[in-house]
């Protein structure tokens, strides 16, 4: 499913192009509410997804599905940052703040974050 999330959103569109084709990263998402977890490998401008939490990620997001999905939904704003003062980007903050968010390797892997966000948005 995200697969072809990032697939749909990349075609067309060269600045996420771009963002895609730039990526070296391997980032776990686990869905906390299902217990699942998928690794996402990505290789400027190919990706592995892989069923688990496979090691040497260089982040992790834990959250439940909901909040999982609300990533796709943040905007993207000035300078290719995510934009948190709307509805949806206060509540992915309030999230991240009160721990139903959690980010593995947020602080030393900021600008990556920043590159998977415009690349999983849908705005």
């Amino acid at each position: 499913m995200l697969g072809g999330l990032i697939e749909a959103n990349v075609v067309g569109r060269d600045e996420k192009k771009r963002d895609f084709e730039s990526l070296v990263a391997r980032v776990g998402i686990f869905v906390t509410d299902i217990d699942e977890g998928v690794t996402l490998d990505f290789k400027q401008g190919k990706l592995t997804v892989h069923n688990g939490l496979r090691p040497r990620r260089t982040m992790t997001i834990r959250a439940d599905a909901e909040t999982v999905m609300s990533l796709s939904n943040l905007k993207v704003g000035l300078l290719g940052l995510p934009v948190y003062y709307d509805g949806v980007g206060r509540g992915v903050a309030r999230k991240l703040l009160t721990g139903k968010l959690k980010i593995d390797g947020l602080l030393p892997n900021v600008m990556t974050l920043n590159t998977v966000t415009r690349i999983f948005s849908v705005q």
